[in-house]
């Protein structure tokens, strides 16, 4: 029986056989060496690291042999013990880890089918060995373990008891890599560092990566970092977590000097908080996160994540332990994540409070087919959302319950069900400057409420002040936009000269979606309204949390009857609008109601001559101003006196589609837009 130790020995005159059968000094395992000159490369001090790869002093020539674990060179994974590690979760097994660090780091990265051939070189794969530690106890280390080439690391219980300013273990450049493993700080909740990082992976693509870390700073960080000697990216790796326990941000994706982390894959995770409130003497202390998402002022947001059935549990506090600590699930304050999905989410629900919220006032977008599903989650106010888009919230008469997936569900909240349905081609308030605008109104008795806004394209919020006047001052209204919680860069107060005394602020152009965001108020806002243009399939929400029922109100100025519209202008001032027999107009600056008696525009309009395009119900228009008409105004053909009115449905430039009941034919002829009539009292 011969041990490595004594083989290797210095002045050892042991036989130098090609294949030796030792017993490892470490292991008390038998291992095989075998002598070797070349390993893909000339084998020589460089990679002889001493444990799998040994040089050997030949007496007799005065020269050093090299021999490499057979194992090793059939492809089999080392043991950590291999390296001298013990295992038993009490020994200092640090130097065993540096120990296959410094083996790993010190192979070469490139293994080339024919080195002859430069073309090879756009096949090559990164080499990687495989670490495997299989006790079923733990390893203990006190120092960071730093691997800056792949490796394929499965070890799964380590605990770090080193200093509390720097990582635990460092994986760099990994490429088709598997690493699995979890690593575990001592148990506390005093935060002074941001370099205490349980598992810290440095540029990986196509990489399985099984890991969760505990009672760290940060407990798994996915940085993306362009610097010499890192992959740039973070990218296609398909991420399981495991269990994240009251870390103060326990999974943190990064991008750092304009590196990019995109397109990832989360499967599962637990986490939790279960070491009481974070201690607020420590340098550290901001609200613990679940998932974070952080970068530089050199790089942009991440993309393309997909979070699959992520468990987020609470520290419970209290007497009954009945108090919920606040956690935020996703933490999008540092950074954005564009085309994010969340799929079924689990969160614990004590008393009918959320453990996970959203953070808001963060760049997360609510876009149309961005997510595959979003449910179960409220917001730091505690909206609740279900499925891709969120339930619409405030009514005093709603009696909590919806409809989902034709399923009735009870929940905490309340929503607007009684929003004024769009009046089809007919132009509402304030003092348009372009047709067919529509506004809902709220009442705003505690201005420090958040209200939840989903819109659809070039929508407009105006303020009113407490005599219902509009809010025009422009100082107030940039205070407004700053109370936007999602980029308030993106809102503007829009320039249309002196012509325009009243003032809006308005947020995209007709190209545009969906937008989502939410807001308080300045003090001086009593009233807002929310205005939108009729545009296919538009679509407006409004939200409130159930326990602010009452600070934001669903009104009408005034009292007016549920089928009037709320106007500051009567019909005839305001141009380029239809008007339908029946409808009710508030003028709430004159306190006046107006009832259309009869269809039409509200000024005259005249001159215009058409032909029609033939086998079609459309007209060309060939005299007459284009820019007074509408869709949705009322016309009749002059030498029929108004017998019959007809509808223009589309106007593209100077061709109108009509509703006539059936293809004409006309050349030169002379229509007519009746003016409306109404009666004020």
């Amino acid at each position: 029986m011969i041990f490595t130790n004594d083989f290797f020995a210095t002045g050892s005159t042991l036989p130098n056989d090609d294949l030796v059968q030792l017993v490892d000094s470490n292991t008390s395992e038998n291992v095989n060496y075998k002598k070797i000159n070349a390993w893909y490369y000339d084998v020589g001090p460089v990679i002889a690291d001493g444990i799998i790869i040994r040089k050997r002093y030949d007496i007799p020539t005065g020269t050093y042999e090299y021999y490499a674990l057979t194992s090793f060179l059939s492809g089999k994974p080392i043991n950590i013990e291999l390296f001298g590690a013990k295992g038993n979760s009490r020994t200092d097994d640090t130097l065993a880890f540096i120990n296959a660090a410094k083996f790993v780091n010190g192979l070469p990265d490139f293994v080339s089918v024919d080195i002859n051939d430069s073309n090879e070189n756009w096949s090559l794969e990164k080499q990687s060995v495989t670490i495997v530690g299989n006790s079923p106890i733990g390893y203990k280390i006190l120092d960071t373990i730093k691997f800056e080439k792949p490796v394929n690391f499965l070890v799964d219980t380590i605990f770090y008891r080193g200093e509390k300013n720097k990582a635990a273990l460092i994986f760099q450049n990994s490429h088709k890599n598997v690493i699995d493993t979890n690593v575990t700080a001592k148990p506390g909740a005093e935060f002074t560092s941001e370099d205490y990082i349980g598992v810290w992976i440095q540029g990986a693509a196509y990489s399985k990566i099984k890991v969760g870390a505990s009672f760290f700073t940060k407990g798994i960080v996915c940085e993306a970092n362009k610097v010499p000697g890192l992959f740039e990216g973070f990218a296609w790796n398909d991420i399981e977590l495991k269990s994240l326990q009251s870390n103060l941000e326990s999974f943190v994706i990064r991008n750092t000097n304009d590196g990019w982390a995109n397109a990832n894959r989360v499967t599962g995770g637990e986490f939790g908080s279960f070491r009481g409130q974070i201690n607020e003497s420590q340098p550290i202390n901001r609200k613990r996160a679940f998932i974070k998402f952080e970068k530089d002022g050199l790089s942009s947001g991440c993309n393309s994540w997909l979070f699959l059935n992520q468990s987020f549990e609470g520290k419970l506090l209290g007497i009954n332990e009945n108090e919920l600590v606040e956690t935020l699930c996703f933490d999008f304050s540092a950074a954005p994540c564009y085309g994010i999905s969340i799929v079924e989410p689990r969160i614990e629900n004590v008393n009918d409070n959320r453990a996970g919220i959203f953070h808001t006032g963060s760049q997360f977008e609510f876009k149309s087919n961005q997510y595959t599903s979003v449910t179960d989650f409220t917001d730091q106010n505690n909206i609740r959302y279900i499925g891709e888009n969120p339930i619409v919230l405030l009514d005093e008469n709603l009696n909590d319950d919806f409809k989902i997936n034709r399923m009735i569900n009870n929940y905490r909240h309340t929503y607007v069900k009684k929003l004024e349905p769009y009046n089809d081609r007919t132009g509402l308030f304030p003092d348009a400057y372009y047709a067919n605008r529509f506004c809902q109104i709220f009442k705003i008795n505690s201005h420090n409420t958040r209200l939840w806004v989903k819109w659809y394209r070039k929508s407009e919020i105006v303020l009113f002040d407490e005599n219902k006047d509009i809010i025009n001052d422009l100082t107030k209204l940039t205070q407004q936009i700053s109370l936007f919680d999602y980029r308030p860069q993106d809102y503007y107060i829009p320039d249309n000269g002196p012509a325009l005394t009243n003032k809006t602020i308005l947020i995209g152009n007709e190209s545009n979606s969906d937008f989502v965001n939410s807001m308080t108020f300045i003090e001086e806002a009593k009233y807002v309204g929310i205005i939108q243009q009729p545009y296919p399939n538009s679509r407006l929400k409004v939200m409130l949390n159930q326990n602010d029922k009452g600070k934001i109100e669903k009104v009408k100025f005034l009292g007016v009857a549920t089928d009037t519209y709320p106007t500051i202008n009567n019909p005839s001032d305001m141009a380029r609008f239809s008007f339908n027999t029946g409808e009710k107009f508030y003028d709430y600056t004159t306190f006046q109601t107006s009832v259309i008696k009869k269809s039409g525009v509200n000024a005259a309009v005249s001159g215009y001559t058409v032909d029609t395009v033939a086998g079609s119900r459309k007209f060309i228009i060939n005299t007459g101003a284009i820019n007074e008409i509408a869709e949705g105004h009322l016309f009749y053909l002059t030498a029929n006196g108004g017998n019959r009115f007809f509808r223009i449905t589309e106007l593209n430039g100077n061709i109108i589609t009509t509703d006539l009941p059936s293809d004409v034919t006309l050349s030169g002829t002379a229509i007519t837009f009746p003016v409306c009539t109404f009666e004020t009292y």
